[in-house]
């Protein structure tokens, strides 16, 4: 990772300096918040893929950047109001903006950054791109509230998994990737090829994190681990194992996800029963499937840093620890 930040090191720190440029307000209390946030720790993947794929689309141009800046603002939105829904508590470390400064002020905050996305995106004119992330937005509320449907739900397939991360997760990255092929003017062939590059690395980031969410540790994740099934979220390597595992072992399964306050006993044999079925292998498994099929995807671009540092960026899902 520290090879992209090199290649792409001007374009990081007008990253910083626009995201600061961009959130104007008179309220300075919004400000404090959305640079709360902001600053937390997150990794800029999603900013950073629309760098890159610019890039490697050609643009020389600089409205990458304030578009970097707008994708950004519309992934704090979504955690802004997971939180929220979650009743989050930690997010990378720190604690959330809903344990902070309520509830309230949380959702309101982050219809003010889905608000200022779009009139910044209205500014710049782009009717291609104002499409792509309007239709990206539509998805991710889809997610949601698909996701809020099948709380605790032991029935959840691996369909409908894959729909739910397909929306929550993935189109996000799908849409940073189409943008810099929209303002680098590609074909349809290197458009989709993006687009299709940003999924399917979307979907691997997801399935990283749910894999995650049972293997970390607190201090590197930074949140507490089994925060998804505490919270009913019925992922990958529960759903997998669940397929095998034994009618007293779903029944168990079951009764903790539907417990109001998970114990930490609880917590360690769901992961024995995940364990049993080898529910992580077969995540893993396939995040690394996710992981070749992009990377195959940029076949129909020509060698360039740019391009390896797309590679280097989708290699990296598979190793990191949060």
């Amino acid at each position: 990772m520290e090879s992209i930040s090199k290649l792409i090191e001007e374009d990081l720190k007008h990253l910083e300096m626009s995201i600061q440029k961009l959130i104007t307000t008179k309220v300075s209390f919004i400000k404090e918040i959305v640079n709360y946030i902001i600053k937390s720790g997150g990794k800029r993947a999603r900013p950073i893929l629309v760098i890159l794929s610019a890039r490697l689309s050609g643009y020389q141009g600089d409205l990458h950047i304030p578009y970097a800046a707008i994708i950004e603002f519309i992934h704090t939105a979504t955690l802004l109001h997971d939180d929220v829904v979650d009743n989050a508590k930690t997010r990378r470390g720190n604690s959330t903006v809903n344990t902070v400064w309520g509830n309230e002020p949380s959702v309101l905050v982050g219809d003010f950054l889905y608000s200022k996305s779009f009139e910044l995106i209205a500014e710049n004119g782009n009717h291609e791109i104002m499409k792509t992330i309007s239709k990206a937005t539509t998805a991710l509320s889809e997610g949601e509230i698909l996701e809020l449907l099948k709380t605790s739900d032991i029935e959840t397939s691996e369909e409908e998994y894959f729909e739910v991360i397909g929306n929550k997760t993935a189109v996000l990255f799908s849409a940073a990737c189409e943008i810099g092929a929209l303002l680098g003017n590609s074909d349809n062939e290197k458009r989709s090829a993006l687009k299709a590059f940003g999924y399917d690395l979307g979907i691997a980031f997801q399935l990283k994190d749910d894999v995650l969410d049972y293997v970390s540790y607190d201090a590197i994740l930074g949140k507490h681990v089994g925060t998804d099934l505490k919270e009913g979220k019925v992922t990958l390597p529960l759903i997998h194992a669940l397929q095998s595992a034994k009618e007293n072992e779903i029944a168990f399964a079951k009764k903790v996800l539907d417990k109001p306050n998970m114990t930490a006993k609880d917590f360690e044999r769901v992961r024995t029963i995940i364990g049993k079925y080898r529910g992580m292998e077969y995540t893993s498994d396939m995040t690394a499937r996710y992981i070749n099929e992009a990377i195959q995807y940029l076949n129909v671009f020509e060698a360039s840093p740019y391009k390896d540092a797309l590679i280097t960026l989708a290699n990296h899902m598979l190793k990191r620890e949060m």
